[in-house]
């Protein structure tokens, strides 16, 4: 009797292969390194560093424009008819937006009239400043007495780089641009110095000359701030020539 040898159905899947559909585990991402995953080479990866960045060049400061030496030519040609006396200096460049393309030290504004310390302002400034003193500040001495004249007005800052008033965040003075001046004090022969100082409210002959000047000041300049337009403004008349739209003057 020929005997049959019984063989499980598994062996004989072994035996034959598994069918190619059948489906085969992934690897869990978790658990493969992701030098692996990207098809890096995992010793390579651990053995290199970044490259290092290279930071880029900070941008340089832009240079002054060019003067209109026409408009100059004018500005200081009109200076010497009022009798101002002035010495250009050479550009400020920067830093930043500050800068200045042609400079002034002027130190008369009119004749016997004087401005102390030297100053670092654009022409057009000075020529604002000594058409103030001629019809403004100059007259207005008479209230001290016919006998009482301006000598002289000192001055606390012109150009300086910074934001207005300098606080942080602020938008740039119109001191970074040489437009603007500090009167700290007016001098005068036969009358003593006269210090810019906040409203008394006494009816007096000074106050009544520092609300005359202030108010005439604006005849001639875009920004007039003084004490009690604000706390940064308590010992000196800010005056400058701001550009605004429509020709806009604060006056305060």
């Amino acid at each position: 009797m020929r005997e049959f040898l019984i063989i499980p159905a598994a062996l004989l899947l072994i035996a034959a292969g598994l069918p190619d559909d059948v489906p085969v585990p992934s690897p869990n991402p978790r658990d493969t390194p992701p030098a692996v995953l990207s098809g890096q080479d995992p010793a390579a990866t651990n053995s290199e560093t970044p490259p290092p960045v290279t930071p880029k060049p900070a941008e340089p400061d832009p240079a002054p424009p060019k003067p209109d030496e026409t408009a100059l030519a004018a500005c200081e040609a009109e200076l010497k008819a009022l009798g101002a006396v002035f010495e250009r200096r050479d550009a400020i460049d920067g830093p930043g937006t500050c800068g200045l393309s042609a400079t002034y030290d002027v130190t008369r504004l009119a004749p016997g009239i004087e401005i102390r310390p030297e100053t670092e302002i654009t022409c057009r400034t000075a020529l604002a400043a000594a058409h103030w003193v001629r019809d403004v500040v100059g007259p207005a001495a008479k209230v001290f007495g016919k006998d009482v004249r301006l000598t002289g007005l000192r001055q606390a800052s012109t150009y300086v780089c910074r934001t207005r008033n300098s606080q942080p965040g602020a938008k740039i003075s119109e001191h970074a641009r040489g437009t603007a001046i500090d009167i700290s004090t007016f001098e005068f022969d036969g009358h003593g110095a006269l210090s810019v100082m906040p409203e008394q409210r006494k009816g007096s002959r000074e106050e009544a000359f520092q609300k005359a000047v202030r108010a005439g000041a604006c005849l001639h300049f875009t920004t007039v701030l003084g004490p009690g337009s604000d706390a940064f403004h308590d010992n000196h008349l800010h005056i400058d020539l701001a550009r605004r739209n429509h020709g806009y003057r604060l006056c305060q």
